[in-house]
């Protein structure tokens, strides 16, 4: 998990998602993240820093999160997640 400011780290995952029809719910050291579904503006892979892309990115419009949250999912692919997302109901592009 990645925010503006930093990123968990350490040898084992740090973090979670959790998804419903209704919200994300981004939790780890950062802090938990949740963000309804109406919230989110899109979903989509994830800047550069600080997993070269290979992150899920977060694209919401709650007034006081940080504007890039982020997930990489561990083990697995950020496009798996992506895709069982959308089909949740969730904006992609």
């Amino acid at each position: 998990m990645a925010d503006d400011i930093a990123s968990t780290y350490g040898p084992e995952p740090m973090a979670s998602l959790t998804a419903t029809a209704q919200e994300l719910v981004l939790s780890g050291t950062r802090g938990t993240f949740r963000v309804p579904r109406s919230a989110v503006t899109r979903l989509g892979r994830g800047k550069m820093y600080p997993w070269f892309f290979a992150a899920l990115r977060i694209h919401h419009s709650v007034a006081g999160y940080p504007d890039a949250l982020q997930f990489k999912p561990q083990p697995g692919h950020w496009r798996d997640v992506l895709a069982r997302l959308k089909s949740l109901g969730y904006p992609t592009g």
